[in-house]
């Protein structure tokens, strides 16, 4: 830290400051971050999951830092391998996925292991009837066209 900017805080503390937060003060108020812009930038991301941050603040008339916020901060998405993912699972989502896994469980116990011999390491457990019906993954489209860039590429989830 420099001195220029150690100087300030001496005095503020000289002159009876607690406190190393930010406190209000003066000037205009943020007025972007509300409830109504945060259900427009919602809309735009479920209408078009490519939309880029600067689009949605050209479209809304919303600084882009505050854009940022709202699709961080409140709506709780980041971009991963291209695309918007929630941070944490929708209660809906977590619900899907027992269901999901209770019923694989109880497939996996009715279908019983098999034991494979794997080489000189020795015997492992695998579960060939499971294996042989279960794939798991992400659905992959395929288009005809190449993205300018891996940006242009990027959608929201």
């Amino acid at each position: 830290m420099s001195m220029t900017q150690v100087y300030p805080w001496c005095s503020w503390f000289k002159d009876g400051r607690t406190s190393l937060q930010d406190e209000p003060r003066s000037g205009r108020p943020n007025t972007a971050n509300n409830d109504w812009n945060t259900a427009r930038v919602d809309e735009l991301i479920k209408v078009d999951r490519r939309v880029k941050l600067k689009e949605i603040s050209l479209k809304l008339d919303i600084p882009k830092t505050n854009v940022y916020e709202i699709v961080h901060d409140k709506l709780g998405s980041r971009k991963i391998c291209a695309r918007w993912v929630p941070k944490m699972l929708s209660d809906e989502h977590k619900r899907q996925r027992v269901e999901i896994s209770q019923i694989l469980l109880h497939w996996c116990q009715q279908e019983g292991d098999e034991t494979v011999d794997v080489g000189p390491g020795g015997d492992h457990r695998v579960r060939n009837k499971l294996l042989e019906h279960l794939i798991t993954g992400d659905e992959t489209w395929l288009h005809l066209r190449t993205p300018k860039t891996k940006r242009d590429s990027m959608t929201w989830l």
